[in-house]
Parts: structure tokens; sequence; C-alpha cells
């Protein structure tokens, strides 16, 4: 039953009732006080609905689009928690391939500083004195160093262009040879590279050639050809003008 047949069957009742006790007058008097009334009410009543009515239809679609919001957002969590995840599966492999390849690099790095300092005891002393203040930065003990792995790497980048440089071209070095008599003379030796190298010294009697060996440089004393080692000297250092000279090579 709606709302309307509700009043008219209220009206109706009272009617009734008072019909018995009331003049005619006074009847429709009531009735017709009691059906504004009625009317009134319905009136306030069907007001406050509509009211109400659009508060919750209000509250309704702010809950169903906050409802979308938040699974929305929940849908962009399990994404970037997922895209996060793999990421971090990502960096959590790179990282355990980075530490072993500076593991790896740790070991060939001293296996490489152990070389150097082996091969530069059959160095020349011309490029001994080079390298000496960077073959002293190498650790003694490797694997227990606090030098980074770089800063160990630029040092041995550093011999290896000194040594390179040296054994790329021709020097002219004062240093002391042994003659005959074991005495210690100075003399001028030209190198040409690490290859071989001839001295001779001032007076021009005593000179000879070396060549590298497995335990150092070996030394063979040649008088016979002081001649034309000073004259390789003077071209080098363009105190005469260039020319073929023509010297032996020996190898160890």
């Amino acid at each position: 039953m709606d709302f309307s047949r509700q009043l008219i069957y209220l009206l109706l009742v009272l009617t009734a009732r008072t019909a018995l006790a009331q003049s005619p007058l006074v009847e429709t008097r009531n009735t017709v006080g009691k059906w504004v009334e009625a009317r009134q009410l319905r009136s306030s009543l069907e007001a406050d609905w509509q009211i109400e009515k659009e508060i919750l239809s209000q509250s309704i679609e702010a809950y169903e689009n906050e409802l979308a919001s938040t699974e929305a957002q929940i849908s962009k969590v399990d994404t970037g928690r997922t895209q996060v995840e793999g990421e971090f599966d990502t960096i959590t492999s790179e990282k355990k391939s980075l530490i072993e390849y500076i593991d790896h690099l740790k070991v060939e790095v001293s296996r490489l500083e152990s070389k150097l300092k082996q091969l530069s005891k059959l160095l020349p002393l011309a490029v001994s004195d080079r390298i000496s203040p960077l073959l002293d930065r190498i650790p003694e003990a490797p694997l227990e160093t606090k030098l980074s792995i770089s800063t160990r790497m630029q040092n041995l980048l550093g011999v290896i262009n000194e040594v390179d440089k040296f054994n790329g071209g021709v020097s002219v070095v004062s240093e002391l040879r042994k003659n005959q008599s074991g005495a210690e003379v100075q003399a001028q030796v030209i190198y040409v590279g690490l290859a071989q190298a001839y001295f001779v010294d001032p007076s021009g009697e005593f000179a000879g050639v070396g060549s590298p060996g497995e335990d150092g440089w070996k030394w063979s004393i040649k008088p016979e050809l002081a001649a034309k080692i000073q004259q390789a000297i003077d071209i080098y250092q363009g105190g005469k003008p260039a020319a073929f000279v023509e010297l032996p090579i020996e190898l160890n």
C-alpha cells in the first residue's frame, strides 16, 4: 500500500469515528483540518525523503568512486610490486656477477703484479730507475691490501707504459760496465729497445754488446766494435750525419 492510500484510509477512519459525536459543520471542519494536516505531513515526508535520497545517492556515488580509486591503486601497487621484484632480482643477479668479476680481477691483478716484479729484475737500470716508484706501490700482501683494484690497475698500466716506451725506441744512457780485469768503468750504452745494447767507454778501447737473458742482461766485451758503437752513439746524439752502421746482434 503506497503513501497516498495510507493517508486516505486514515482520513476515513478518523471521519467515521467523529461522525457520531459531532455536528456536520464541526465534522467537516475537523475533516478538512486533518486532511490539510495529512497533506502537510506528506509534503514534509516527501521533501525529507528527497533530501535523504539525494544525500544517499551522493554518498553511494562517492563510495563507488573511492572504491574504484582504491581498486586502481591496489592494481598499481601489485603491478609496481611485480616490477620492483623483477628489477630487484635483476640487480641482485648483476651484483653477484659483478662481485665474481671483481674477485677474478683481483686474482689477475695480483698475478700481473707478481710477474712485473720478477720481470723488473731483468730490465736495464735505465728502465728500473724509472719504474722503481711504481713498483714500490705494489702491495706485498695483495689479498690483504686496502688499495682499490682501480688504483692497482692504474699503477700496473704506469709500469707497462714506461717499459713499452723504452722498448719502442733507442736510448743512450751512462752506466758502469766491468772490464776484463773486473774493474767498473763508466761507459755510454745505446739500447735498441729491450732487444740489444752496445757500450763503449770514453777512451774508445773498452766496448761490448749486451742482450737480455733469463737472469738479467748478459754483456760480452768486444773492443773491436768500439769505433762503430761510438759512431752510432754520435749519430743518435746528432754529432754526426745519419749513416748506416752495421753492428752484430747477439741472442741469449
